[in-house]
């Protein structure tokens, strides 16, 4: 009885899951012209994109370092209760500080909510886990498609204050779903040495350099997808708001299905896990260089949109750099090894956005909400030169591939 209860808490956490995979790409790129009509410059608007990232990095940690000792129910029923204050308290003010705040919150309680299901998974599909989190990475993976072009459309007919609260509605509903059958699932307090798996990492230079080199493909990946992929279709191709959304929806479609194929890839390189994060991150830094060149000619979609596929591909090889991190990391630390590179992925999405924030504030005119050209080029441009650096630092970690039969 108690594993079935879990298991439907279980189908909660994946639910949420879904819903704060969704809130990462809604705000800002969703409603970045509503929000500048708020009289929000490029600078505030970026700052709520990168807030929600990282809190998101924080709590990998924190709720890395505790999901062991308080279990998955706990662990879930926290990070679901942040996400639901902050994804519904958002749309119900124009202030700038609260409406970052409130993504604080809501970036907080979506990476614990991960994590929490994570736990979940893994107690009750422990034999299966990898095979297990492959689908529910899929299923996330679908959040930012219904991200772009459905949420795009649910704003032009309800309104973009109502729109950004519905997830939070949801997740009310889910909160109460895993209350109503948490009774005997909720495990007792385990004692122990809560910060010895951080330390260990802290000292493992390997995880170190898998780290920044594998979180600047997500860092490129990001940019475009919750902050200037529809937009920069928009200013520069003149096509509609819903056209550049379905174009960004295919680009996550590509990315979760990739999620599943990377093993396919592997078995194609005969295991060599190397290999396949060289060709991950020379795709990105070919991504932005065909950017580069393509803002910096006449417009066109369809080069514009090649270069977000080259990037987006590479976005999808998370598995890969997980398997990497858990070989890179003693048996004990594997949960903090998956938490500490995803900690690192939300850094560098989060400085990724401060970056183009900048770049685009530095090109933005009083009284217009277009930016030319020239500014998505040089974004593009310091995207290739980051690939470029993690493409280096990848000849800086052993190749553990070979250690499997």
């Amino acid at each position: 009885m108690t594993r079935h209860r879990k298991f439907i808490i279980l189908l909660a956490g994946v639910i949420f899951y879904f819903l704060t995979s969704m809130a990462k790409v809604l705000i800002p790129a969703s409603i970045f012209n509503d929000l500048q009509e708020l009289g929000f410059d490029a600078g505030i608007i970026s700052a709520m994109g990168a807030a929600y990232m990282y809190a998101y990095a924080s709590s990998q940690l924190l709720a890395g370092i505790f999901s062991d000792r308080y279990g998955g129910v706990r662990i879930l029923l926290t990070g679901g209760t942040m996400f639901f204050i902050g994804t519904v308290g958002f749309p119900l003010t124009d202030d700038p500080v609260i409406m970052i705040l409130c993504r604080i919150s809501a970036g907080f309680g979506s990476g614990t909510v991960f994590l929490g299901t994570a736990k979940l998974l893994n107690d009750l599909f422990s034999k299966k886990f990898t095979l297990a989190l492959g689908i529910i990475l899929f299923i996330g993976y679908c959040g930012p498609s219904t991200g772009t072009m459905p949420m795009t459309k649910l704003i032009q007919i309800i309104g973009w204050k109502q729109a950004m609260m519905l997830p939070g509605y949801i997740a009310g509903v889910l909160l109460l779903m895993i209350i109503i059958f948490m009774r005997g699932t909720i495990k007792p307090v385990v004692t122990g040495q809560t910060f010895k798996p951080l330390l260990a990492m802290i000292k493992n230079i390997p995880m170190w350099i898998l780290s920044l080199s594998g979180a600047s493909v997500f860092g490129a990946y990001y940019v475009l997808l919750s902050q200037i992929g529809q937009k920069s279709i928009v200013d520069f191709c003149k096509v509609s708001s819903g056209c550049a959304a379905f174009g960004i929806m295919i680009l996550t479609i590509i990315v979760a299905v990739n999620n599943m194929g990377v093993n396919l890839l592997l078995k194609l390189f005969r295991n060599r896990r190397k290999a396949v994060a060289y060709i991950s991150l020379l795709c990105s830094a070919a991504g932005g260089l065909l950017g580069f060149i393509a803002f910096s000619n006449e417009p066109n979609f369809w080069p514009v949109w090649c270069a977000f596929l080259l990037i987006a591909i590479p976005a999808g090889f998370f598995p890969l750099f997980c398997t990497v991190g858990k070989e890179l990391t003693p048996p004990e630390n594997v949960g903090m090894a998956v938490a500490w590179f995803n900690f690192w992925c939300f850094v560098l999405i989060a400085l990724y956005q401060n970056i183009t924030g900048k770049i685009l504030q530095t090109y933005s005119i009083s009284g217009q909400s277009v930016y030319p050209p020239e500014a998505y080029s040089k974004v593009f441009a310091v995207l290739c030169v980051l690939s470029l650096c993690g493409f280096f630092m990848t000849f800086f970690y052993p190749e553990t591939g070979k250690k499997q039969n």
